[in-house]
């Protein structure tokens, strides 16, 4: 773990925003947008190029998620916009995104950005516990049931979500997916997924989960949900036993994995049977 990674999480929950706000406020300030996004200062769902990782989604969605125009679709942990953003110009009044988060201030950028101009796009604000990004919330992931209709949606997708979550909190998760997804659909989820591979390869990357729990492995005791990695098995025998096909596994640079990657987490499209 780098320095300013373990500076960060040492804040508390509130100041980490602030951190953030106040190291982009000169950037903010002096920027002229010119697309739909939002301040740098206001944004807490990883690094990088936030249009480009949007965009680079946005064409997983495409090629592995079968989705159309007319799609329903659920975005699990909608952050502050990213994964929407390029919906808005693919989906027509026939199709529908929902996306629900647990931190506000993304929802409500969302609400007020997006959904202002797109009423097929929706997004709820659900208060979970998590040590990353919400210490003040009483309700718990494992007891959280998606506000939505059995077999409703077409395509559900979690990027960085079940990177952030433990063991009991996914598999609830995993139920719900398959409550609310319409048979034979499809699901995209990002992981951090523990191999021989991977776990030798991790030590040289900026990734290195080193407090191994069972089935799982963290990388900060302090912090437990900020990263948190999956043994391969345990999660793939997880996934099937609810009842999904895992349809593709695509490896994640992250531990310096270079053969059938697709993207810097490891992505799973399942679905729905």
């Amino acid at each position: 773990m780098n320095t300013v990674r373990y500076i960060y999480y040492k804040l508390p929950v509130k100041y980490r925003y602030l951190a953030r706000r106040l190291f982009y406020f000169p950037t903010d300030f002096l920027s002229k947008k010119k697309d739909l996004s939002p301040p740098k200062g206001l944004i807490y769902t990883g690094s990088g190029d936030f249009k480009k990782t949007g965009e680079e989604f946005f064409s997983y969605f495409k090629n592995y998620g079968n989705i159309t125009p007319e799609s329903y679709v659920l975005d699990i942990g909608s952050g502050i916009g990213r994964m929407a953003i390029p919906f808005t110009t693919f989906l027509n009044s026939k199709g529908s995104y929902n996306g629900f988060d647990i931190v506000k201030q993304g929802v409500d950028w969302c609400t007020k950005n997006i959904s202002s101009n797109h009423p097929n796009f929706h997004f709820t604000h659900v208060s979970l516990k998590n040590d990353l990004y919400n210490l003040s919330a009483k309700n718990k992931a494992s007891n959280f049931i998606f506000p939505y209709e059995h077999n409703t949606f077409d395509f559900v997708f979690l990027t960085s979500v079940f990177t952030h979550m433990l063991p009991k909190d996914v598999n609830h998760y995993l139920n719900e997916i398959k409550r609310v997804l319409k048979t034979n659909g499809k699901c995209l989820i990002t992981f951090f997924i523990l191999d021989d591979e991977s776990r030798k390869l991790m030590g040289n990357s900026s990734k290195n989960f080193k407090f191994q729990r069972d089935n799982y492995a963290l990388m900060s005791e302090n912090v437990k949900e900020a990263n948190v990695a999956y043994d391969k098995l345990y999660i793939f025998n997880s996934i099937r036993e609810k009842g999904f096909i895992i349809e593709n596994f695509f490896n994640g640079t992250w531990s310096g994995k270079t053969e059938n990657v697709l993207s810097y987490q490891d992505i799973l499209i399942l679905k729905n049977i």
